[in-house]
């Protein structure tokens, strides 16, 4: 199955020097220009004067004048490459470089793939060429938490349940049928999130290892480590509540505390105290937006009922009409 042509979209926040190398890499790597896609989300510097007096008009730029954070900006980015006629569509984190190789063994397996919906590369550290920085995860079976695949098993795709949204190949149906990412979770779980769904629907997640790139490990989130705390603590609640993960509220509720009392161990090892505040406030909204949820459910389940109660077949309506 074909996944060609493929397009490449990225976002960028004040990180220039990143992207254009990504960019650059992706040029080398056989990409177009014209099938690459950026979204600067706000930058505040010379971001957007700098990429495009680099590249052109030929490589699209599209300029956000806020930033809307990772799903916001990737969804416009995606959105536009769909519209330019990508049959599949490479997310990726403007702080990557990309094998030579990339993009042709990617392109490969999706000719040799049953369902090749959604592939992941192996992605190695920059600093640290032949380390393994990841490659996916998969389900436990009786625990809900991610198994992370330490070890290339073969030089072949292999089944996953999640990849990264540091790169992830998407083909075009998977958005077809399942939508963009969530706007909700603004960054961290929104890829978890994406893959859930798709699973749901019956695609196929894969880990190509053949296919390489290199992560620098962005410096985005450390800018406000506070907001970043809060994300990931609200998110992660956000997700484990929706998509139901693991055999028993019970074991997700206590995997979720062991999570968070781990970031919180971290930032009072660090006297971290504003990033203490943050994490503690995502927990209380995360689990308030759940318990709004399940009320308005709760609600709207009831409103159901009662119309069920006074409808035309019902023997509450038939007393009606017979005293009428």
């Amino acid at each position: 199955m074909s996944l060609a042509p493929m397009y490449a979209t990225m976002l960028n926040w004040n990180l220039q020097d990143y992207t254009i190398a990504c960019v650059e890499s992706l040029l080398k790597a056989g990409m177009p220009k014209e099938q690459i896609v950026i979204v600067d989300n706000g930058s505040t510097d010379d971001s957007v004067v700098a990429i495009s007096g680099r590249f052109g008009p030929a490589l699209t730029l599209i300029c956000n004048e806020q930033n809307v954070g990772f799903t916001g900006g990737m969804n416009i980015g995606i959105e536009r490459a769909l519209a330019l006629g990508a049959a599949s569509v490479l997310l990726l984190n403007n702080d990557t470089i990309v094998d030579q190789a990339m993009i042709d063994a990617l392109l490969a397996a999706g000719e040799t793939l049953d369902k090749p919906d959604i592939l992941g590369p192996a992605i190695y550290y920059y600093d640290n060429p032949d380390r393994l920085w990841w490659l996916g995860d998969v389900e436990h079976r009786w625990l809900p938490m991610p198994l992370t695949v330490r070890n290339i098993p073969s030089l072949s795709p292999f089944r996953v349940d999640y990849v990264t949204g540091c790169a992830m190949l998407v083909r075009r149906e998977v958005f077809e049928r399942i939508g963009l990412f969530d706007p909700r979770y603004f960054i961290y779980y929104e890829d978890a999130d994406f893959c859930c769904r798709a699973r749901d629907t019956g695609f196929s997640v894969w880990c190509v290892p053949q296919a390489k790139m290199w992560h620098k490990i962005s410096l985005t989130t450390q800018r406000d480590k506070p907001f970043f705390h809060y994300l990931r603590a609200s998110n992660q609640i956000r997700f484990y509540h929706e998509h139901k993960i693991g055999p028993s509220p019970l074991l997700r509720e206590g995997y979720i505390a062991f999570k968070m009392a781990k970031m919180l161990c971290d930032d009072l090892w660090h006297r971290d105290w504003s990033s203490i505040g943050a994490l503690w406030r995502g927990i209380v909204d995360g689990y308030r937006e759940q318990w709004q949820r399940r009320t308005a459910s709760t609600t709207l389940k009831g409103r159901h009922k009662d119309r069920s109660d006074s409808g035309p077949g019902s023997s509450k309506g038939t007393s009606q009409r017979s005293q009428g």
